[in-house]
């Protein structure tokens, strides 16, 4: 191999510039690819999908970088993610038309969102592997000996037609590094050619399969891989074994590990490619090794932020691999969430899961607990704003901005708090039922819109039964709802009860009034509210305690009810960066939040309003019942850089995080910020490209942020 910082800088662009060679031109290929999908659907939609994509895998031109040991480009032109839409848009239109319609009536007023979710999910990757796609085929022929129905039969086909054209796509990408002839390129062209033939042997032939297979399953199966798995644990048999077998030194394969990185990081596929590090094994056992350093000194000496890394805490994970992650925190490199597993795999027992496979945990996209290999949880079917049922407890189930009946006719005016709080609950019930019914309409129909050949024949309870994985295969086949808005709720709610009915300084006309003319001339009213009303966030009791009976009455209208494809749905409270798409579409609140401004995210306080530092919100974020929410929420914590630079901030920042998972914590993340550097990076962009932010669940340049994002971060900075 080149050495790998002689080539970096030619790899790092091999995504904005394709040379596609040795295949049929997208012109050509896409509408023979469309008459395939035609003359399938004549049978069966599923069919459709598994000849169309053997074809492009047959005949998609492809891109092998001269410089670069893996290969993953094919030229797919998008053609099945746009055939999912369509087939998408043709349920909308024709089968679940009036659901639909009710979904675009929720979703305009910003109260909520019903989904399909085809994109939070990931292959059995221990499966895979191990036993490679050859493993893959052998095990399908199998249980194609065995086929009961010919349904399964058809099932067994389509995934082995998949599966064959895959090993067919392998030899091609070999001889297109073997006619290519560098260096690198040959040593790509050997590793394709083993793994057409047999598992992985070595660990640059595990990267090879999982860069393909990511590849594969996320541009033609259009299903969105979310995890690459538990790298240390998958990658480290074969890392031993390449040096035992004296394959390669550790410096060798310290290289190659820089290209893998360095290929995913070029990719800039933000959330998509997380993968977690540490956690148990089934007996319980730490298995953090040598292995896992490596990976994270190389990961930390790239200075990149794509992929993210899941840090699988427990109560025996070394000092020295939580003091790594955390001094890379405090420098600018916080690519990191830590998930508790304890509390991970009690959630996913508490709806069903057996223990076995809860032990397989596993987090998809930002931080989503799911059960590995045997779990489809869409962890984001569905995004409830639970600051909306305030809004439409005020306004008898009218929404403000568009005056369209919403909600339920809750009434306009309450003699006590009691009535108030219950007519907000009764609006969040409303929101909620109203979702899961809309998605449940949406899954009954998933055979005709999702087959996934590529993801279900890696799955053991999908090959047995002889199913797809989205049509009955899954063993666990859930769907996730989360809450977003939570801090802007609760501190409505403690504000409603403080100035109407305690100090009685307004009243409920008076304030309906001030919120649809947008605290305009009611300045007064609106700082009073934002000052001397208690926030969620400061370990208040009081306030606190409507965090906790709102987060438990909403996880109970989720967790458990039937879903529309033989699970159950699960509750989660996080809200990636849709607080902004949401709060768009939220008009002014009675927390003192102005109409259109961005609720609150996650699990955290709203902006500005944790006033009482650090352990006074995750004392207040603590009290929630997060064994209840199985889908995860996070906990995100700004801190400034003095507090934590020296020896005694180390000690302090270890401190927060072991206070924060001993006390039941389910997952938290961090950014350390200092207010006057991200000034100057607001005002001298070009002197802060590499300054990293973690914004929600993945990371960004802050000078890539809008001036309102920005500014966000120095108020919390400065909070900090």
């Amino acid at each position: 191999m080149y050495e790998f910082n002689s080539v970096k800088e030619t790899l790092k662009a091999q995504y904005q510039k394709d040379n596609w060679t040795s295949g049929i031109a997208s012109r050509t290929l896409k509408p023979r690819v469309e008459a395939i999908l035609k003359e399938g659907e004549q049978i069966s939609v599923a069919k459709a999908k598994a000849d169309a994509i053997a074809y492009i895998l047959r005949n998609a031109q492809i891109d092998i970088h001269p410089n670069e040991i893996f290969a993953d480009k094919l030229n797919h032109n998008n053609l099945m993610i746009n055939y999912l839409a369509s087939k998408q848009s043709v349920l909308k239109a024709v089968q679940a038309q009036d659901f639909a319609k009710r979904e675009l009536l929720f979703s305009a007023t910003g109260s909520f969102d019903a989904l399909m979710d085809f994109g939070h999910i990931a292959p059995d990757w221990d499966f895979l592997i191990q036993n490679g796609i050859v493993g893959v085929i052998n095990r399908l022929e199998q249980q194609q000996i065995k086929a009961t129905s010919p349904e399964s039969e058809a099932f067994y086909e389509q995934c082995l037609t998949v599966y064959r054209a895959m090993i067919d796509c392998l030899i091609r990408m070999a001889e297109v590094a073997e006619k290519n002839g560098t260096k690198n390129n040959l040593f790509m062209a050997y590793n394709l050619r083993k793994l057409a033939v047999s598992a992985p042997e070595t660990m640059a032939q595990a990267m090879q399969l999982t860069l393909f297979f990511y590849n594969v399953q996320m541009h033609l199966d259009a299903t969105t891989v979310r995890s690459l798995g538990g790298l240390d644990h998958l990658y480290q048999p074969l890392f031993q074994k390449d040096l035992d077998e004296k394959r390669f030194t550790e410096a060798e394969q310290r290289e190659i590990i820089r290209y893998f990185f360095w290929k995913i990081s070029a990719m800039k596929v933000i959330a998509n490619m997380p993968f977690y590090i540490g956690g148990t094994d089934f007996t319980g056992e730490d298995q953090t090794s040598d292995f896992t350093y490596i990976l994270l000194e190389e990961y930390l000496e790239l200075d990149i932020y794509d992929p993210k890394i899941h840090i699988m805490y427990h109560n025996n994970t070394p000092s020295r691999l939580i003091d790594i992650v955390l001094e890379s925190i405090r420098n600018g490199k916080n690519s990191f969430v830590f998930v508790n597993t304890a509390v991970a795999k009690a959630a996913l027992e508490r709806i069903g899961i057996e223990p076995k496979d809860a032990a397989r945990l596993t987090v998809y996209g930002c931080y989503e607990p799911a059960a590995e290999g045997t779990e489809v949880p869409a962890t984001c079917a569905g995004r409830v704003n639970m600051a909306k049922a305030v809004e439409l407890a005020l306004n008898n189930g009218i929404d403000p901005i568009t005056q369209e009946q919403v909600g339920l006719m809750t009434g306009d005016d309450f003699e006590t708090y009691d009535d108030f709080y219950q007519a907000v609950k009764s609006q969040l019930a409303f929101l909620t039922k109203n979702c899961m019914e809309i998605i449940t309409e949406y899954e009954r129909h998933y055979s005709v819109v999702c087959p996934s050949p590529i993801m279900s024949a890696t799955y053991e309870c999908s090959v047995t039964k002889g199913k797809d994985l989205y049509c009955g295969g899954a063993k666990y086949g859930n769907t996730s709802i989360v809450g977003l808005g939570l801090a802007t709720l609760v501190d409505s709610c403690a504000a409603v009860k403080k100035v109407i009915f305690e100090e009685k300084i307004i009243t409920f006309d008076e304030l309906k009034k001030d919120l649809l003319n947008n605290w305009q001339q009611a300045e007064d009213i609106q700082l009073y509210v934002k000052k001397n009303c208690d926030k969620y966030g400061n370990n208040s009791s009081e306030v606190d305690q409507f965090a906790v009976d709102l987060t438990s009455f909403f996880s109970e209208l989720i967790n458990l009810r039937p879903n529309g494809r033989g699970g159950v749905f699960r509750c989660g409270m996080f809200s990636v960066d849709w607080c902004t798409d949401f709060g768009f579409a939220t008009a002014a609140t009675p927390d003192g939040r102005n109409s259109s401004e961005p609720i609150s995210k996650n699990i955290c306080a709203s902006l500005g309003m944790d006033k009482k530092g650090v352990t006074a919100f995750l004392q207040s974020a603590l009290k929630l019942p997060s064994y209840d929410i199985s889908d995860g929420c996070v906990t995100d914590v700004v801190l400034h850089h003095s507090s934590v630079h020296d020896d005694d901030g180390m000690i302090a920042f270890r401190g927060i995080l072991y206070a924060f998972m001993k006390n039941g914590g389910a997952s938290i993340h961090f950014n350390v910020l200092n207010p006057t550097i991200l000034r100057e990076a607001q005002q001298h962009p070009e002197r802060y490209q590499n300054l990293q932010i973690r914004l929600c669940g993945w990371n960004v340049y802050f000078v890539d942020l809008s001036r309102d994002e920005q500014n966000a971060f120095i108020l919390q900075a400065e909070n900090g």
